[in-house]
């Protein structure tokens, strides 16, 4: 009895420890999109399910000086390492205290610290390491494919990463039916020589549109940009955003205080502004700078030499700087103008003639509110003392009433705006979301608007054709989880931050759907519950869904290119690889044809 006792005993312990290991040996690894982008099959039904992808961190940081071909190396290199020591194996998550993820092997170690030491994932302290890595890479062995087009390109052509869909592989990797890029592989027919396609595209010019809010109440006027209409930028206030700007300037009687990224090409802007403060206006504002000092729009540093009263986002008092060494280099990307503590004009355009000529969508806002002007007003007086970035404190309170309308104001990076407000809103959607913005990124917001599709919501996106061409863009994700995303095809960017949500919500402001613009930069963000303005937003958007053409659905066309229309023919560097129109390669060669596609 004793020997049977002992031994059941001993059998409890060995299934304790079965059932242990068991339970805690991890999840397998069943897909590898890159070192970071991964599956894990955590249902155990051994298909790479969207709500099993997992993404931890990038490879390369945002400041790295390292080149494109480089950057692609190494994701390569990353990637096969990955694949090698993942795929297939199983792995535990762990949580910090910070709830940062980490992935743990079945030796127990950490597989970020894998990657670093191993010279896979760059850090300041082990660039020589990476460097070697990449130096004993051949890139004549590598191609970038393009799995849509299947067409594959050598490193140093102008289209190897031109689009979001392209892949890093061996040449012994690509497909029978590969065929390749005949720019970098053999010469290409250069439209120069078909005088048709080079002749200037006869649009009109500086059209002025009839003063016409989107949307107009006792306190409240919308208005959004129709870059369908406009086909090249202009210093002019073309448009009902820029016109009502310049009329709240003109009436300003005591006191105009604004934040913006920077100025450009806004002469009547300009003159206002200089006008207000001659008839004794007082006047202060705020602008963007790089830790150098530099900002991206030159005119700005103008512009201080007559309104003297500005400050940079770099003007850090010493008391501030003194206790906050590690300030972040973030941006101020706000666009918001107080005009004599009642009146707030803010958006998503910047004061340039790319913005606010309606050359690039945008949608702003004007209220007619001392309650809204005074959150915005402590905002301001945080930047003029020095506080921007991670050092401002909480906005509260930000709900006002007004008439049909809350409005509820929200402001970067201390609301966390997309997390606490605007995934909250998408989850609880029932009939649509539509979204017209210039990029989106942020991962937990991706999975709200996946979640939505999935329970059959109308999910709907217009983004901008630079960014998702963009390594980073969400866009290659969201198509391949059913959603509807169109990159519009005009000269002029989609530079909205906004959305519409079930005849109910409008959002509105300078944030871009991204990390960055939540946790970083200095943005501020409307959410205004009006029926009466959603359903007009939403018309607007459709408008615009149905003018890109179905193809853009499944593809993206290049921001300088025939296909994207006057963009060869603007003056403008619309994909910011320095060549302007017909000096730019996209634009010399020949128009790239895409059959339509039903999504």
């Amino acid at each position: 009895m004793k020997k049977l006792t002992i031994f059941s005993l001993i059998l409890l312990c060995v299934l304790i420890c079965y059932f242990s290991v068991s339970k805690n040996d991890g999840f397998s690894v069943i897909k590898i999109l890159s070192a970071s982008d991964f599956y894990i099959d955590f249902n155990k039904n051994n298909v790479a399910d969207v709500n099993e992808l997992v993404q931890l961190f990038d490879l390369i940081p945002d400041d790295t000086k390292l080149s494109k071909t480089d950057t692609e190396k190494l994701n390569y290199l990353g990637q096969e390492f990955a694949i090698k020591t993942l795929l297939g194996k199983k792995v535990r998550l762990i949580k910090d205290d910070n709830q940062n993820v980490s992935v743990v092997l079945a030796d127990g170690k950490n597989y970020k610290n894998l990657l670093i030491e191993k010279g896979f994932f760059l850090t300041p302290q082990n660039y020589n390491l990476v460097r070697k890595n990449l130096d004993s890479l051949d890139e004549n062995k590598l191609v970038s494919y393009n799995p849509y087009s299947k067409k594959y390109h050598k490193f140093n052509c102008p289209h190897a990463f031109s689009s979001m869909n392209y892949k890093i592989l061996s040449k012994d990797e690509l497909p029978k039916d590969a065929k390749p890029c005949k720019f970098c592989h053999t010469d290409l027919i250069k439209i120069s020589e078909n005088k048709e396609q080079e002749k200037n595209y006869n649009y009109p010019k500086d059209v002025y549109e009839k003063y016409s809010p989107l949307y107009k109440d006792k306190y409240m006027e919308f208005y959004v940009t129709d870059f369908t209409k406009y086909y090249y930028p202009s210093s002019k206030c073309l448009t009902t955003a820029c016109q009502s700007l310049l009329k709240e300037i003109n009436s300003a009687r005591k006191t105009i205080d604004f934040a913006i990224y920077g100025i450009d090409n806004q002469a009547e802007i300009t003159n206002a502004l200089k006008s207000a403060q001659k008839r004794g206006v007082k006047i202060r504002w705020i602008y963007d700078t790089d830790k150098k000092g530099n900002t991206i729009y030159s005119e700005t540093f103008i512009l201080k030499k007559v309104l003297s009263n500005a400050k940079s986002d770099i003007d850090y008092s010493s008391e501030i700087r003194l206790h906050n060494s590690n300030i972040k280099d973030a941006i101020m990307h706000n666009k918001f103008f107080i005009i004599d503590k009642q009146k707030v004009w803010t958006g998503s355009a910047n004061i340039s003639h790319t913005d606010l000529s309606g050359f690039n969508a945008n949608s702003a806002v004007l209220i007619n509110s001392s309650d809204i002007a005074e959150i915005y007003q402590r905002e301001f007086e945080q930047f003029f003392s020095g506080k921007f970035h991670s050092l401002k404190n909480k906005t509260f309170p930000n709900e006002t009433v007004l008439a049909s309308s809350t409005v509820s104001v929200y402001f970067s990076p201390q609301d966390k705006v997309i997390e606490k407000q605007i995934i909250p809103i998408i989850n609880n959607s029932k009939k649509y979301v539509y979204i017209p913005v210039f990029v989106i990124t942020h991962k937990n917001l991706n999975t709200a608007l996946i979640n939505a599709k999935n329970r059959g919501v109308d999910v709907r996106i217009i983004v901008d054709a630079t960014s998702a061409a963009s390594r980073y863009s969400s866009v290659k994700l969201l198509r391949s989880s059913g959603i509807k995303v169109k990159t519009e095809n005009s000269a002029g960017k989609m530079h909205m931050k906004s959305a519409i949500i079930d005849d109910k919500y409008v959002i509105v402001g300078s944030m871009n759907f991204t990390k960055s613009g939540e946790a970083y930069n200095d943005e501020n963000i409307l959410i205004i519950k009006n029926t009466q303005l959603a359903k007009a937003f939403k018309q607007k958007f459709l408008y615009f869904y149905t003018a890109i053409p179905d193809k853009w659905l499944y593809k993206n066309p290049q921001a300088e290119s025939e296909n994207s229309i006057n963009s060869c023919h603007d003056g403008i560097d619309n994909d910011f690889d320095g060549d302007v129109d017909m000096k730019d390669s996209s634009c010399r060669y020949s128009v790239k044809k895409y059959p339509a596609k039903k999504i």
